[in-house]
């Protein structure tokens, strides 16, 4: 890596030093420390204690002699090395880590956190992908803030993402839509509420079907029409997929979500025949009977192709056509992946999509390794949202429309700021900004794995842990630079910032590029959540227990606006990395 920031350099220089004493240790076994322990950075010994026959701590207690008893460090304070337990500690030298950290931020303030870990590579992001002629709900809301999220980080940790969203335009839905349209449809209908006026239709239709089975078999057929081409059957669609993306665009931009390239299952309808054939010619795939686990979507005794992935550790194959050759959801990503590689020959596939697809994606990665594509398939999961008496159901029609929610968010947040001395126009914009940002950072500040029950409290609070009390953060380190005169002076010593408030305010800015390369490298948002918050926070303790513009002397006063402008940098760009708009007051 090229970028190197001061913590960086710190644990660098740690693991250097333990293998000039004979013990092997890297970089990433250098670990940050918080809380009560008297330590900045610790190496846990235990594993080569093992190995060497000998105790940890005995272990850790050598290290630290031989470390206090040779030459001084860069950036670290050596002559206070210590062991505890199993762990071989380091203090940071506060002056000489300071300057470190003052000089990273000054060399390029607006790429503070930047790093080139992805080097220019190409990874394809699969986010948001709604179901055309279903409306937007919370449900969708997971898959693209996360997506959006990821789609900043990684272009900010040295990728070159390409955003796709994957519409789903096209599958046996649509015969049951047909179906409902054919029999119940009214255009007057349609035209006036589009989308949720096909949302009906399809709840209708599975309502229907539980007292008429031939429903199901009529449906059917309809796909099946569509798929030859029939004029009926592919205008009603066209006309559908037209008024639903109309919708989508237009919730995207109240979210302030920008997607590259939208392009539907269908874009790939010519490509499935022949990826089929080539997968039997190939001996990929074959034609069988569906397993028992199939479900009842197949028809008894008849044949299928599928991929067979027992080999592949995967008892259950994947079912690529039907017998009566309609294509599959399965067929249209491998379609669909094949496409992305000759397009944009990316480095990594990346798919954000619930943690029920688990299985799908462990058989879609072996099914695409088979058809001879080697490159890396990430499955990005994520906890679903849920009511409190179930999950979301479109077939039942229990759903929550993501656009209430939006406008919900922006009217509490209206309310709040409405005492504001400000233009009408600008109370409009901050409470968009602020409401939109408050439902994203709910969504984003937790482990993206875990379900979320929905809470109107808790998604739209606007205090607390929340995207509110971070844009504040940022809007009152604008305040006092503007105060001081937005241009505070350069010529200071960094190390004057000795007081303890400020040393642990610089080591948490400090662990800001780690933070944002953690979130690229799990694709994990919410290590950047996280990090804000514990910024914000220290922050405000250090302004609480120091005076800024009323600082001892113009150099100190120099170095301490340069502490709150690091601030705003460092909580500024994590909130953009997250997709959240900051404001210029509050």
């Amino acid at each position: 890596m090229k970028n190197l920031y001061a913590l960086e350099r710190a644990r660098r220089e740690a693991a250097e030093r333990v293998r000039a004493l004979g013990l092997p240790a890297v970089e990433d076994d250098i670990r940050d420390v918080e809380g009560e322990v008297d330590a900045d950075l610790a190496l846990p010994v235990f594993r080569a204690a093992r190995e060497q026959g000998r105790k940890p701590f005995e272990l850790a207690v050598e290290l630290a002699d031989s470390l206090r008893q040779g030459p001084g460090g860069e950036l670290l304070d050596l002559s206070r090395t210590t062991a505890e337990r199993g762990y071989l500690n380091f203090r940071l030298d506060p002056v000489a880590f300071n300057r470190a950290v003052v000089a990273d931020y000054r060399r390029n303030p607006e790429a503070w956190g930047r790093s080139d870990e992805g080097d220019g590579r190409t990874v394809v992001i699969d986010y948001s992908s709604p179901n055309v002629a279903k409306p937007f709900s919370v449900g969708h809301l997971r898959s693209t803030v996360i997506g959006q999220a990821l789609h900043n980080i990684l272009d900010w940790c040295g990728w070159r993402p390409v955003g796709d969203n994957h519409l789903g335009d096209w599958g046996t839905q649509f015969g049951k839509l047909l179906c409902a349209f054919a029999r119940w449809g009214e255009e007057e209908e349609l035209a006036a509420d589009p989308t949720g006026y096909l949302f009906r239709l399809y709840v209708r239709f599975h309502e229907e079907a539980k007292q008429d089975s031939a429903l199901e078999r009529e449906a059917r057929d309809w796909f099946r029409r569509l798929e030859i081409g029939d004029e009926v059957a592919r205008e009603r669609w066209q006309r559908f997929v037209a008024l639903s993306r109309r919708e989508f665009d237009r919730i995207y931009e109240l979210l302030g979500v920008g997607i590259d390239y939208t392009l539907g299952e269908s874009f790939y309808e010519d490509r499935l025949g022949p990826l089929v054939e080539r997968a039997l010619a190939a001996g990929v795939a074959r034609r069988e009977a569906p397993p028992e686990a199939a479900g009842g979507e197949f028809e008894a005794g008849k044949e299928v192709v599928l991929i067979p992935l027992a080999e592949q550790g995967i008892e259950t194959p994947l079912i690529l056509q039907k017998s009566d050759g309609a294509s599959l959801y399965a067929t249209r990503e491998l379609a669909t992946a094949e496409y992305r590689l000759e397009r944009w020959k990316p480095a990594r596939l990346v798919y954000v999509v619930g943690n029920e697809q688990e299985l799908y994606f462990r058989q879609f990665g072996a099914a695409l390794k088979l058809l001879g594509h080697d490159v890396p398939v990430t499955h990005v999961n994520f906890g679903l949202i849920r009511l409190p008496e179930g999950r979301l159901s479109t077939r039942a029609g229990r759903v929550i429309l993501l656009e209430d929610v939006i406008r919900e968010a922006v009217g509490r947040a209206r309310t709040v700021v409405a005492d504001r001395e400000m233009t009408e126009a600008d109370k409009d914009e901050l409470a968009r900004l602020v409401g939109i940002g408050a439902i994203k950072y709910a969504d984003l500040s937790q482990s993206r794995g875990k379900e979320v029950v929905f809470d109107w409290d808790r998604m739209l609070a606007l205090d607390g842990d929340s995207a509110p009390y971070l844009q504040y953060a940022c809007v009152r380190c604008s305040s006092i630079l503007r105060k001081a005169g937005n241009r505070p002076r350069t010529d200071f010593d960094p190390a004057l910032l000795a007081q303890p408030e400020e040393a642990a305010l610089v080591r948490r800015l400090a662990r800001f590029p780690d933070a944002v390369r953690a979130a690229g490298r799990s694709f994990e948002p919410h290590r950047i959540a996280g990090h804000c918050y514990r910024t914000a926070r220290d922050f405000s303790a250090w302004y609480a227990a120091v005076p800024v513009l009323g600082a001892e002397s113009g150099e100190l006063r120099a170095a301490r606006l340069l502490l709150v402008e690091l601030t705003r940098a460092t909580i500024g760009t994590g909130l953009r990395l997250l997709g959240i708009g900051v404001p210029e007051r509050m």
